[in-house]
């Protein structure tokens, strides 16, 4: 069906470096095979279809490539490139490996998409930015559906949070003020060193993670550029906000986890240099993990309603 589609003026500008990427995204992760694609697979005829249905693991919760016991995907190569993309293109990948780090919300005429900040050249080329990012709406015309009322007024909500992020009258610190006043939220009169400890019990995927949230106990941080904190800010509250307001599950949270996100990530840095990596892990270790991402969404939305935490 023709959409819509809206993404950060940035977004076109996006290239994966494959294998000159220091954290290839076919290492440690996951990779669930959508059902398109193993019909795909399972057709595919050659020494390429022999390889791909020997390194997939089926199941009634679905199907995924086998990991090797270095967590690689059986078709990475020596080289950090892809097998299948080398033989049959780009085409022929499973759904997540096409969309990585692309994360898409589908509305009811529109599609929001963006880059996710886990993706090293993802989140130099989000940081990189000087100029307040601007959203993209192209239209080829042809869609019929009509935005609802409660996802228009939504739409203008963000907005306007997004609007006073960007507004560079005034300090990081006053952004965040006014964006939580707008949202009649607030985040829990606790210091940074306590958020850490919390970021410290919960899963942990990658042992360097662990060194970093342990060095933020230990030295005074570095106060990040403004700059980079607004895109920050931005990137947050553009991926999370519609999402979480739309499914209700942590709707209070939602604004109040864009804030401390960016905030943690900020009071992490000890070197300027360091700021993009610590987003990038960041967003590995909690946006990518749905039990992660749920306890600081839950915690911050029952501190919102006034509940115990």
């Amino acid at each position: 069906m023709p959409m819509k589609r809206v993404y950060p003026d940035y977004y076109p500008d996006f290239r994966c470096v494959a294998g000159d990427c220091g954290h290839n995204c076919c290492i440690g992760w996951e990779i669930d095979i959508n059902s398109a694609a193993l019909r795909r697979y399972d057709g595919m005829r050659g020494k390429m279809g022999d390889r791909l249905r020997a390194s997939i693991a089926r199941d009634e919760n679905g199907a995924r490539f086998i990991l090797d016991a270095s967590e690689r995907c059986p078709l990475l190569n020596k080289d950090g490139l892809c097998d299948l993309i080398i033989e049959a293109g780009e085409k022929a990948l499973c759904q997540i490996c096409r969309d990585h780090p692309r994360f898409r919300l589908r509305l009811r005429d529109r599609e929001e998409m963006g880059l996710g900040l886990c993706c090293q050249e993802a989140c130099r080329l989000i940081l990189s930015q000087r100029e307040p990012v601007r959203l993209i709406l192209e239209d080829d015309g042809r869609s019929k559906a009509e935005m609802g009322r409660s996802d228009l007024r939504m739409l203008a909500r963000r907005d306007h949070l997004i609007a006073l992020a960007q507004d560079r009258s005034l300090s990081i610190p006053e952004r965040m003020a006014r964006i939580l006043e707008a949202e009649h939220a607030a985040l829990p009169p606790v210091a940074m060193e306590q958020w850490v400890r919390v970021l410290l019990d919960l899963e942990r995927l990658d042992d360097g993670w662990t060194d970093i949230l342990e060095a933020g106990l230990r030295s005074g941080p570095v106060q990040a550029d403004a700059v980079i904190q607004e895109q920050l800010l931005v990137y947050f509250l553009y991926r999370h906000c519609l999402k979480e307001w739309r499914c209700q599950d942590y709707a209070l949270g939602a604004v109040p986890f864009c804030v401390l996100s960016t905030q943690l990530i900020a009071w992490l840095c000890r070197e300027p240099a360091e700021l993009s990596e610590i987003a990038r892990m960041y967003s590995a270790e909690i946006e990518y993990s749905d039990e992660n991402l749920a306890a600081l969404l839950d915690t911050l939305d029952q501190y919102n309603r006034g509940e115990d935490t």
